[in-house]
C-alpha cells in the first residue's frame, strides 16, 4: 500500500520529505463542514479512499463523492450559511434534489502519515495553509496538541490479527498510521433571511477576496520538524472572473468576510 501510496502522491506532484515519519498529502473539496448534510458521508469516503489508496470514492455525481484533485476553481472555495453548491445559490434547482440543503465547499488536505516502523501520535501533528494572493486570504495554522483522533482522523495500530482503528480518547495514543480527511479552508459567503438573488450577490461579492490567488497550500509537520508533506491546489480563474471581480469591487469592499477554517 505504501509503495502506490508514494508513486501516487509523485505522479499528482505532491512534496514529500524523506524520513523514518512519512508524510503524504491528497487535496480534495469537500461539503462545508459546518452544516452541510453530507458532510460526514463525504469523511466517510475520504478516510475509506485514502486507507485503501485509491483516488476517490462514493457515488459520482454526489455532493458526498471523494475525489483526489490538483486543480480547482474559485466556485469550489466558498461556504455559506444559506443553500449552495459550487458558488451556486438554490443549488436543489441548480444542481438537483440531493443538493438542496449544502451549505458550499471547501477544499481540504487529506493526510497520510506512517511511522514506517516506529509509533506516532496526532498530539505531535501541526498544519500551515497559504495561499499566495496579496492578503493570503487562506491563511492560518493549527499548532501542536490541536488534532484529536475521531472518524475525521483515524490512528490505525496493526496486529496480526489485523488493524486497530482508533478514533476516540488521548491524543497522545500511540499509533502505527494516522489516516485524516484533512484540514482545510474557504471563503464564507454570509446572508440571513434573503432572497435568493441577494444570496447570489453575496457568494459574487466574496469571489472578490480570490484576487491574485493562483495557488492553495497546505503543510503539515509531525514532531519539532522530524517529517513534513505538502500538497497545493492550482487555482484556476473561471471564465470572466477578472471582469467580474472589478464589477463587484466597489460592493466587496464594503462586505466584510469570514474565514472558515476546518481543523
Amino acid at each position: 500500500m505504501r509503495k502506490s501510496l508514494l508513486l501516487l502522491a509523485l505522479v499528482i506532484g505532491l512534496s514529500v520529505h524523506a524520513s523514518a515519519v512519512n508524510i503524504l498529502v491528497f487535496p480534495s473539496v469537500a461539503p462545508n463542514a459546518y452544516g452541510s448534510p453530507s458532510y460526514a458521508d463525504y469523511v466517510n469516503n475520504a478516510v475509506t479512499a485514502l486507507e485503501n489508496g485509491q483516488t476517490s470514492a462514493g457515488i459520482p455525481a454526489t455532493p458526498s463523492y471523494y475525489q483526489q484533485q490538483s486543480t480547482i476553481g474559485i466556485d469550489q472555495m466558498i461556504v455559506t450559511n444559506f443553500p449552495s453548491w459550487l458558488a451556486q445559490a438554490d443549488p436543489g434547482t441548480v444542481f438537483g434534489s440531493a443538493f438542496a440543503n449544502e451549505l458550499g465547499n471547501r477544499p481540504l488536505f487529506g493526510v497520510i502519515i506512517n511511522g514506517d516502523g516506529q509509533k506516532i501520535s496526532i498530539d505531535q501533528l501541526t498544519f500551515t495553509a497559504s495561499s499566495n494572493d496579496p492578503g493570503n486570504l487562506l491563511g492560518f495554522t493549527f499548532g501542536a496538541g490541536s488534532y484529536n483522533y475521531s472518524s475525521n482522523y483515524v490512528g490505525i495500530i496493526n496486529g496480526p490479527g489485523g488493524p486497530t482503528y482508533i478514533t476516540s480518547g488521548p491524543n497522545t495514543q500511540l499509533v502505527d498510521e494516522i489516516v485524516g480527511r484533512g484540514s482545510g479552508n474557504a471563503e464564507a459567503a454570509l446572508c440571513t433571511s434573503c432572497t435568493i438573488p441577494q444570496e447570489q450577490a453575496a457568494i459574487q461579492a466574496a469571489q472578490f477576496g480570490f484576487a491574485g490567488m493562483t495557488q492553495f497550500t497546505g503543510t503539515y509537520m509531525y514532531g519539532d520538524g522530524l517529517a513534513t508533506g505538502s500538497g497545493s491546489f492550482e487555482v484556476a480563474p473561471e471564465p470572466g472572473t477578472a471582469l467580474l471581480l472589478l464589477a463587484i469591487a466597489p460592493i466587496a469592499l464594503g462586505v466584510s468576510r469570514l474565514k472558515a477554517s476546518a481543523r
